[in-house]
């Protein structure tokens, strides 16, 4: 009989940690997820107690993040093979990827974690990591947190979390045209849906890509591509039309210069 593969899952994120699990059940029923952790001092101790072979690292997490973690693993006996999960942006990604560490990019597809799932599959039929191996490990820990700490400070958010009729969605930015504050709340529009956030949009314009949306309006962000015309009344007010919608956007004075030249 088999040895059966042994794994943690670490993210701060419930919800993430329940989809990740239920992905990997599907993808690798044979795995055994000995446990789950909320943060980085949680996770070294799940590690020390089950000696998993396989583990699935959030980079952001409060205390210990992703990186320091996996940096003390690697001073392990038998450091188990580490799947960064992180939500960094394109450039950050081909840093890992370039990297003998695996990753999953939020929110986690399940195609990439299925070709994840086979290449853990090849490793963990190796021998465990030699002192070389170990030693090369240490290296790549230290060249990744370099690269992510410069990512953090220049990545735009990819997705958010949003609820919908006392459900809580990942929604990935790309799928987004719109943001409008109403009240206590931000309403998040997608083509097909709309979400509730508690961010204010002040606070959202900060952490969005400027070059795809732009703030139109002290409670309302829009994403550029999906703009269709930009109108004037008789009386200047100016509004956009959304493509493919019937939705109506106001333009304060204060973001009317945004559209002098379109």
């Amino acid at each position: 009989m088999s040895q059966r593969i042994k794994a943690v899952i670490a993210d701060d994120e419930p919800i993430l940690r329940a989809h990740l699990k239920m992905m990997l059940e599907a993808a690798w029923p044979d795995l055994d997820i000995v446990g789950q952790a909320a943060d980085g001092e949680e996770a070294l101790m799940l590690v020390e107690a089950f000696s998993p072979q396989v583990v699935f690292l959030d980079i952001s997490m409060p205390g210990i993040d992703g990186l320091e973690v996996s940096r003390q693993l690697c001073e392990h006996a038998q450091p188990p093979y580490v799947v960064f999960i992180t939500a960094y942006d394109a450039h950050a990604v081909v840093a890992f990827e370039n990297q003998a560490i695996d990753y999953l990019l939020k929110p986690i597809e399940e195609s990439r974690l299925e070709r994840t799932v086979e290449r853990l599959q090849k490793l963990v039929l190796q021998q465990s990591p030699d002192l070389n191996q170990k030693a090369q490990l240490s290296e790549m820990f230290e060249e990744l947190i370099g690269t992510t700490q410069a990512a953090a400070t220049s990545s735009h958010l990819k997705w958010i979390k949003a609820s919908k009729n006392n459900e809580l969605h990942v929604v990935n930015t790309s799928d987004i045209e719109y943001f409008i504050a109403d009240n206590k709340y931000t309403e998040v529009h997608t083509a097909t849906d709309t979400y509730l956030i508690k961010t204010a949009v002040t606070a959202l314009e900060s952490e969005l890509d400027p070059e795809v949306f732009w703030r139109i309006h002290r409670n309302c962000i829009v994403k550029v591509e999906r703009i269709q015309r930009v109108t004037k009344d008789e009386l200047g007010h100016v509004y956009i039309d959304l493509k493919d919608s019937s939705d109506r956007l106001a333009v304060s004075r204060k973001y009317q210069s945004l559209f002098k030249q379109m």
